[in-house]
């Protein structure tokens, strides 16, 4: 537990001290929504019968939430790769301790990240005339949760075996943008065609 422990709060600290990425994971989800939502606003509506009609820039909402969570999922686990080429990483795996500890902490320091960044994102909620229940929110942080760790311990199994950051990331995106496109939170299921119908169902 030790161990764990150690490596969940190198992970928050050097998320902390590296301003620019802070800034680029509350950023660029924030960036995305805006402009996404506002530039569809127009010419969105959900399929009749399906729900009370709402605004793009609250439907894309979940999605964004998401989004932001897999872009910390990247950001954190990337980290490995770099530091193979340091050195942390070989001195981390003779240490005399369990390379599963080793896992669990970085995952559970990305899950960390990605969950407290989740929460400030939820702040906005009231600003698109949403107030959520405590019974709610306390799901939808549980929902957050399991979402980060289940990405975090992905980027972690394919940042293992990964000899640079340039192929990381293009396995990374080809397993997550996909993910976030078909998952019913960019555009509805039910007004998909049926080829995207039956992958949205099998993501």
């Amino acid at each position: 537990m030790s161990v764990i422990t150690a490596l969940w709060q190198r992970e928050i600290i050097k998320f902390v001290k590296d301003r620019s990425r802070v800034i680029g994971a509350l950023a660029q989800p924030l960036m995305f929504w805006l402009l996404l939502g506002l530039g569809f606003q127009g010419t969105f509506s959900l399929p009749a019968g399906t729900a009370d009609s709402v605004g793009y820039l609250e439907y894309l909402f979940p999605g964004i939430l998401a989004l932001m969570i897999l872009f910390t999922a990247i950001f954190s686990t990337i980290s490995i790769v770099e530091e193979r080429k340091t050195g942390f990483l070989q001195a981390a795996l003779v240490a005399p301790v369990s390379r599963i500890s080793f896992v669990f902490g970085t995952t559970l320091g990305g899950t960390t990240l990605s969950l407290i960044q989740a929460v400030l994102l939820l702040f906005l909620l009231p600003l698109i005339g949403i107030i959520p229940t405590l019974q709610g929110l306390l799901i939808l942080i549980l929902a957050c949760f399991l979402l980060g760790i289940s990405f975090t311990a992905l980027g972690v199994a394919i940042a293992w075996s990964m000899q640079s950051t340039r192929g990381f990331h293009a396995i990374m995106n080809l397993f997550l943008m996909p993910l976030w496109l078909l998952s019913g939170a960019f555009f509805p299921y039910e007004g998909a065609s049926s080829i995207l119908q039956w992958t949205i169902l099998l993501n």
